[in-house]
């Protein structure tokens, strides 16, 4: 499972960003207070992360604390 991510913010949407980790980008699904807190693009980031497992999708769901992401 992640738990974590640490990197730079390559691109960020409605619903997301995307986080460069060592040349890896990895889709995370934020809500808007987890994307506001993030900053700008090519900003290092940290997020934390809950991984949700399906048959058909692996989705990875950030979070700006843990705090939020246990709530």
């Amino acid at each position: 499972m992640i738990a974590r991510l640490r990197g730079l913010v390559d691109g960020i949407g409605a619903d997301h960003a995307v986080i460069d980790c060592g040349g890896v980008g990895y889709l995370v699904f934020c809500s808007r207070r987890t994307l506001s807190a993030l900053g700008g693009v090519g900003d290092p980031v940290a997020v934390h992360v809950e991984t949700h497992v399906r048959e058909d999708h692996i989705h990875l769901y950030g979070f700006a604390d843990a705090a939020e992401r246990d709530w």
